[in-house]
């Protein structure tokens, strides 16, 4: 007898809509099918272990036969792939009522408020502690068991996913950022979506946060196919990405590079990655890196609670202040210590020669030679006025990828070498601009049209590209032209579906028989003048302020400009950052808090889009 054939275990999760089409039957959530059952594979172990806890090892089996860990809605015994969908039941959650207090409800949303917002473990509602506050805060609260509040959670979790979905299916384009966290245990990619709102500003939404282990453990194939399977989720198709900011490990790279070919979509380093490799590159030279190494050696030796910082406070009184530690490595880490240490020298020597007359500890606080105190003092003038400018972006909810070469600029004339400047500054400044030249491509976004400049030419604050040349001007306008009717044209069919019939005129039996190249040729003629005549109106506009909100501008103005607002929508919501301001400028690691006390990774991931997506 011939054996039946072989089918993935994931077709009892999995049902198709039609060939290209696939719906999980735990969430109801649309996939997109490309002839393997990867992503759905993905798609159950990332929001849905607890489905298939029990099943083990043999979710990537290909029998039929495997007995489930959770029932499903329908009994197939079929060994081919399903045609229609059947929701697989979640616990249902009610609301709490009991002992007459109509605002029971109310409290268990409280407590739920509560765990995400803080990012908590689901098991402190397990905690008599927390069990004695309740009773004491509301006597007749009988609190539900953390099963329910997991239920509770996942619930909510899937409400946002839908309202999230809902809301990018009504964007025409969107910027994508994937970048990594440490978490408890490993890394975790965080996948975002950046959007222009109704209320017409930029709004940033956690897609997933995905465990991927440690770097020696993933491959660019597995980050681009997490990429992948949440783009499918969320139906976003080829052509609605503007841009994808990326951190710039390996894989990371490699893996933005292949999206690139599968989503033609445009891949971009994240400014704050590459800024901190730039101004790092200045510290590898053996006098500075010795400096920093001693610096760091000094710093330790007087942190807060020692004998060393109470005689620092003697001496330095109430100048006396905490000297910091570089504990990350990153530059702002470094340059508030040296900022530290500068602003207390002359106290830390003299303590050092009170210290040093301690057998104990002679040898091991030495004080830093002239030349290092004068490299200290060098590293502190250079970075200072770099360190007031990432500070001011920290502060930004956004910042979009249209003020870079701005940016950019303002850092390149604070790293102009000057006459006086001594050798130990100048070599800080020559090799961190030589670095940003070469890592920005400086040159590049003067010479072509990258996604950057087209950014800046559609903000009204930079419109007038006052850092390119008028030859490169005039070539930065045709190249938005071109780009602007590019994309006018890929979404005018859909337009104009619902637009009334124009008027047929009657036709002569040759032009039916041959066509007509003339109403062709004056549809596109028509089409690119009116592009041409928005774009010479718009750069002729007057000088604008810098504090202008572009995206409120363009609202404003989007009757006189209705296709290069259009546009401007799709630029303006890229960033130029990965992580948000504050964590892409900053020696903070993330405040995407993956490593919660949450041990499952599940619940974490709901725990961390509820956190971040407060809006919905």
């Amino acid at each position: 007898m011939a054996s039946s054939p072989k089918v993935s275990i994931v077709w009892k999760y999995f049902a198709k809509v039609n060939p290209k089409i696939t719906k999980c039957k735990v969430c109801q959530q649309e996939m997109r099918f490309y002839g393997s059952t990867t992503g759905m594979r993905h798609h159950l172990e990332r929001k849905h272990p607890y489905v298939v806890a029990m099943a083990g090892d043999t979710l990537s089996a290909s029998h039929a036969d495997v007995v489930l860990a959770y029932p499903v809605a329908d009994s197939e015994s079929s060994n081919t792939a399903p045609s229609t969908s059947s929701a697989v039941p979640l616990p249902r959650v009610l609301p709490l009522v009991g002992g007459g207090d109509q605002n029971m409800g109310a409290v268990t949303e409280a407590i739920l408020s509560c765990i995400t917002r803080d990012m908590l473990s689901l098991s402190i509602v397990d905690g008599v502690g927390f069990k004695e506050l309740l009773h004491v805060l509301k006597p007749t609260y009988q609190i539900p068991s953390m099963k329910y509040f997991e239920d509770l959670l996942r619930t909510k979790y899937m409400s946002g996913r839908t309202k999230l979905k809902t809301l990018i299916q009504d964007k025409e384009t969107v910027a994508l950022s994937c970048y990594t966290v440490v978490g408890a245990t490993s890394e975790a990619l965080v996948i975002m979506v950046h959007l222009v709102s109704n209320q017409h500003s930029v709004q940033s939404y956690i897609l997933s946060v995905s465990e991927i282990g440690e770097p020696d453990d993933r491959s660019a194939e597995d980050i681009l196919q997490l990429v992948l399977d949440n783009l499918s989720e969320y139906d976003i198709d080829e052509g609605m990405i503007s841009a994808v900011v990326h951190d710039d490990s390996k894989e990371m790279a490699e893996a933005m590079d292949l999206l690139k070919q599968a989503m033609n979509c445009d891949p971009m380093k994240c400014m704050g990655v590459l800024l901190n490799e730039c101004i790092s590159s200045a510290f590898v030279f053996p006098d500075i890196d010795g400096t920093i190494i001693a610096a760091r050696s000094i710093a330790s030796y007087f942190k807060p609670g020692t004998p060393a910082a109470a005689e620092l406070e003697k001496h330095a009184g109430q100048q006396y202040s905490i000297v910091q530690e570089d504990l990350t490595h990153h530059w702002t880490s470094i340059f508030e210590m040296c900022v530290s240490l500068a602003k207390q020298q002359q106290f830390i020597s003299a303590a050092i020669e009170v210290l040093k007359k301690d057998d104990e500890v002679k040898d091991v606080c030495l004080n830093l030679t002239d030349q290092q105190w004068e490299t200290i003092h060098a590293i502190v003038k250079v970075l200072m006025p770099l360190a007031r400018a990432v500070n001011v972006l920290a502060q930004e909810k956004f910042v979009s990828v249209s003020s870079l070469r701005a940016i950019l600029r303002s850092m390149e004339k604070k790293l102009e070498v000057e006459d006086d400047d001594p050798a130990s500054m100048r070599k800080l400044k020559e090799t961190i601009h030589a670095s940003m030249k070469e890592s920005f491509q400086l040159e590049a976004l003067l010479e072509k049209p990258t996604t950057s400049t087209i950014a800046a030419a559609l903000d009204p604050r930079h419109r007038t590209l006052k850092y390119h040349t008028p030859e490169q001007q005039r070539q930065m306008r045709n190249s938005l032209g071109h780009i602007v009717e590019s994309q006018r044209q890929q979404t005018e069919p859909e337009e104009m579906e619902d637009a009334a019939p124009p008027t047929k005129r009657r036709k002569s039996g040759m032009t039916d028989l041959l066509g007509s190249d003339s109403e062709d040729s004056d549809d596109e003629s028509k089409q690119h003048n009116r592009v041409e005549t928005e774009i010479q109106a718009y750069t002729h506009e007057k000088v604008m302020s810098k504090e202008i909100d572009p995206l409120e501008w363009w609202h404003q103005n989007e009757s006189r400009y209705p296709i290069l607002a259009s546009a401007a929508r799709g630029y303006l919501c890229i960033p130029c950052t990965a992580a948000l301001p504050r964590d892409a400028f900053t020696k903070n690691q993330s405040t995407i808090k993956s490593d919660s006390p949450e041990p499952n990774p599940d619940l974490v991931e709901c725990l961390v889009f509820l956190n971040h997506n407060k809006k919905l």
